[in-house]
């Protein structure tokens, strides 16, 4: 599992502030939940490797 660090959490929800996007098109985005989606904006959760990987691919697109 890798953990989410708030520092990432920050991340995620300054990039959907800049991108004008929902939590909902993010999430679906993502192909995630939406209970996961909602603990990783909180930051400090572990997730599936899998999870992980598609956040952080998220977060490098367009950066």
């Amino acid at each position: 599992m890798n953990e989410i660090t708030l520092e990432i959490a920050k991340a995620i929800r300054r990039k959907r502030a800049d991108l004008g996007l929902t939590k909902k098109q993010v999430y679906t985005q993502l192909d995630i939940s939406f209970r996961t989606y909602n603990k990783i904006e909180a930051g400090g959760f572990g997730v599936k490797n899998n999870i992980y990987q598609k956040i952080t691919n998220w977060l490098a697109k367009d950066y």
